[in-house]
């Protein structure tokens, strides 16, 4: 009886525990849609965002604006076809779709080849392509919706007349863009901020961006025009239905080879586009409804960014807390060293001899260094005057140097003149004289000039000596006769 009555209670148990969990899940289950609905409102565009993102494209041709799209919510893969067609800049696109294949991307990528200005701006601009991603995934019905009012707005401002290469078309208030040609596809670029007119959103104008190079403006209207892309490939595969809001695809596989297939959305074969989250390579998706649509492990955008403010603000909280905590632990560490020096009475002539000491302390402080600024200048001022007076000694040096040299006079060289023929000739002439005559003459001798003596003296004693033989001979020839 006893393990019957046990089983019985256990079985209660049970059954109240599985009646207490389905109210439980029927009472939180509101709750939590409700909070998904919430998180899906914040996480979704408004009217003014989609229009700010779709102005600078919202006016290519269908075809090209629907492989945009479907490849901006493949973010990585056009990342890695920029750096594909980078790398060979110089093959066509036909040997661009070979290399292509090896790589199993979407085939809406790979078409994006042969555009190297919008691949370009796609891979360079990646925060504005994966918005562009997410809220086509989110509502792919308000996002045609904003393109086609776009292009109302820009048709109203009398823009769309300009488009020369375009076909622009209206079936059921719905205005479709497709090339003259369907072969040559041109990529149209304007001035978002003038096409459109006047611009509703004021607080969220339009993207712009800058010139594509090699573009050339018309002499009127205000789109810039290039070459256009020969199609060569299978490029029209996707196509708007403007009607039911949502894209339509056809089998596009073999993709190097062109086919037209007239209206896509009437052909044979055409379904609604599906997104492969293969081609996803890992990209977190903003909302967390499009994460679970998708079967996503990796949580949404919007989650980690939630948590990384949660985290932000526990982080500064903390660090507040300790800050005040810390602020407060000196302030009562304080008033207990007070409370154990003494009487208040003391605390306040402690306080005031602190106060003396420090001001004791910086006037030394401001002595000590106005002493060593005195020393300094002094310092420098013996250094000029000891500079000054060395330049005066040198100078006066020089000077007594310079007076005390002795001064080179030329050597003058001895020349035999007309004096010293004239003398040889007196010399033969006074052998011939009395001998009386030549003792006085030899009584007479005559002062040789010293070699310490001038030129000037030497000259005088030869021209005298000269004069007075001429006297003698003279003198000599008058007694003879």
């Amino acid at each position: 009886m006893n393990i019957f009555t046990r089983q019985n209670r256990m079985g209660q148990r049970l059954t109240l525990l599985t009646l207490f969990t389905v109210l439980a899940l029927s009472l939180l289950a509101p709750f939590s849609q409700a909070l998904a609905e919430t998180n899906d409102q914040e996480a979704s565009f408004s009217e003014a965002e989609l229009a700010q993102m779709l102005a600078p494209i919202a006016l290519y041709p269908d075809s090209l604006l629907t492989h945009i799209l479907i490849a901006s919510t493949y973010p990585l893969e056009l990342v890695q076809a920029k750096r594909l067609q980078g790398k060979n800049n110089l093959l066509p696109t036909e040997q661009l779709m070979e290399k292509a294949k090896d790589e199993e991307w979407d085939p809406s990528v790979t078409a994006l080849l042969a555009f190297p200005t919008v691949l370009e701006k796609l891979s360079e601009d990646l925060e504005w392509t994966q918005d562009l991603g997410d809220a086509f995934l989110q509502d792919e019905e308000r996002m045609l919706t904003a393109i086609q009012t776009l292009r109302h707005q820009a048709d109203e401002a009398n823009s769309l007349a300009e488009m020369e290469n375009m076909q622009v078309s209206r079936v059921d208030n719905q205005i479709i863009i497709e090339p003259a040609q369907k072969e040559v596809v041109y990529v149209p670029y304007y001035d978002p901020r003038v096409v459109y007119g006047h611009w509703a959103w004021y607080n969220y104008p339009p993207v712009y961006w800058a010139p594509y190079p090699y573009y050339v403006r018309p002499p009127y209207g205000h789109f810039y025009w290039h070459r256009g892309v020969h199609i060569s490939f299978n490029y029209y595969f996707s196509a708007f239905h403007w009607h039911k809001r949502h894209v339509v695809v056809v089998h596009h596989k073999n993709a190097r080879h062109y086919r037209h297939h007239g209206r896509i959305v009437t052909s044979h074969g055409a379904q609604r586009w599906h997104h492969k989250p293969v081609h996803r390579r890992g990209v977190a998706y903003r909302s967390p409804v499009v994460k679970h649509r998708y079967n996503s492990h990796r949580p949404s955008t919007m989650h980690t960014n939630q948590v990384r403010k949660a985290q932000y603000n526990t982080i500064t909280r903390t660090n507040t807390g300790t800050k005040t905590h810390s602020k407060a632990h000196n302030n009562t560490h304080n008033k207990m060293k007070a409370k154990r020096n003494g009487s208040p009475s003391q605390s306040k002539q402690t306080s005031n001899l602190s106060h003396y000491n420090k001001q004791v302390v910086k006037q030394r402080e401001q002595k000590f260094a106005n002493q060593m600024h005195h020393n300094r200048n002094m310092q420098s001022n013996t250094r000029t005057v000891n500079k000054h007076e060395s330049s005066k000694y040198k100078a006066s040096n020089n000077q007594h140097r310079a007076q005390t040299k002795p001064v080179k006079q030329p050597q003058t060289y001895y020349k035999p003149s007309s004096n010293r023929q004239t003398q040889t000739k007196a010399a033969h002439k006074q052998y011939q004289k009395s001998p009386s005559q030549v003792q006085q003459t030899r009584a007479k001798p005559t002062q040789q000039p010293s070699h310490s003596s001038n030129m000037r003296s030497s000259n005088q004693s030869r021209t005298k000596s000269s004069n007075q033989s001429h006297s003698n001979s003279r003198s000599h020839t008058k007694q003879r006769d």
